[in-house]
């Protein structure tokens, strides 16, 4: 019999917090399969970390006593696995420890679980492994409602596997490629899952529609408002073109943004006809992320560096991505297709 789970990675620190990982060890025992970040000290432990990460649907990370082990440019596996899972966007669920004032506590540590804290606002807090149990009902549930993956592991049933019915290699062979196993669990990843060059395409004539926020001045008096805008998918490609060959994060937010102040004006004008000027035009986090994920998942654009902080990752636009704009050229003129809805 099959049993679908959830294949999580867990980021960490090598040889820390070893009752919480034996709690969440205990917690997801039945829910999903776990894969551990290795020590810094096995040459192999960042080409096995990326592998788990580009293959799992989510990660957890636990921040705790120690840093971890660094390797020879000074960053340790947890750092390097944390700036992985940032840059293929998986969803992220972080637990960090409190200590009290006075806590023998490394600069490293320091200034990662600051920057840490610094990009998001969806991290929890325990004091001992006594927490964990209580912290992940709520923390991992709403994780899975927040980002709903379909479970892709599948745990196959070992009498199950010493059977020779056809009917059953059928579907295994239909579906599975490549077989990994965890403590005592044969377990199976779609090729999927493990090839960063799958891609899902984009049309460029598809559209989709983004949240935004603005800023309109009326009569000497600024509202803010949020609206709906209807965007295709050329037009992100020529946004793309036009940005610097390498951009970051942030670099590419505002080249969303810049696109969509050149029609937010009319847009919010069809409601709001005394607004003279609107300023501040700003993507949803929510769709930014989800359009960088499609974008990622297309093969339009392509993580080519990262230094030590999220801020330091570079992508750039890919050549399958920039053959389309020669093949497409008829396309890339004015833009016939609705801007905005209400």
């Amino acid at each position: 019999m099959l049993n679908r789970r959830y294949h999580i990675h867990v980021v960490c620190a090598d040889n820390d917090q070893l009752l919480v990982l034996d709690s969440i060890a205990i917690f997801f025992q039945g829910r999903a399969f776990l894969t551990y970040d290795a020590s810094s000290k096995l040459p192999k432990a960042s080409l096995y970390g990326r592998q788990c990460i580009d293959a799992c649907d989510y990660a957890l990370m636990v921040i705790g006593d120690s840093y971890g082990t660094t390797q020879n440019n000074g960053v340790s596996q947890m750092h390097l696995s944390y700036l992985n899972a940032k840059a293929k966007l998986k969803p992220l669920l972080i637990l960090i420890k409190k200590h009290h004032n006075g806590a023998n506590i490394s600069r490293q540590l320091q200034e990662f679980t600051n920057a840490v804290t610094s990009k998001t606002d969806k991290i929890y807090y325990y004091e001992t492994e006594n927490d964990i149990d209580q912290l992940l009902i709520q923390a991992y549930y709403k994780m899975v409602a927040s980002h709903h993956i379909e479970a892709e592991w599948i745990r196959v049933d070992e009498e199950l596997m010493k059977t020779n019915k056809s009917s059953v290699s059928e579907a295994l062979a239909a579906t599975l490629t490549n077989n990994q196993v965890i403590g005592q669990e044969t377990t199976v990843v779609p090729q999927q899952r493990m090839d960063d060059n799958v891609s899902k395409p984009l049309v460029l004539t598809d559209t989709f529609e983004i949240r935004y926020k603005a800023q309109a001045y009326e009569g000497g008096n600024l509202t803010d408002v949020t609206r709906s805008m209807v965007l295709a998918w050329q037009d992100i490609l020529i946004t793309l073109i036009k940005m610097p060959a390498t951009f970051s994060n942030y670099g590419l937010q505002s080249g969303i943004n810049r696109l969509i102040a050149t029609r937010a004006e009319i847009d919010i004008k069809r409601e709001m006809p005394n607004v003279h000027a609107v300023a501040r035009c700003q993507i949803s986090q929510d769709d930014l992320t989800h359009l960088q994920r499609q974008l990622i998942g297309a093969n339009w654009i392509q993580l080519t560096t990262y230094g030590t902080r999220v801020t330091h990752e570079l992508w750039k636009l890919t050549f399958y991505a920039k053959s389309l704009l020669g093949e497409k050229k008829p396309l890339l003129g004015a833009s016939a297709i609705p801007t905005a809805t209400s």
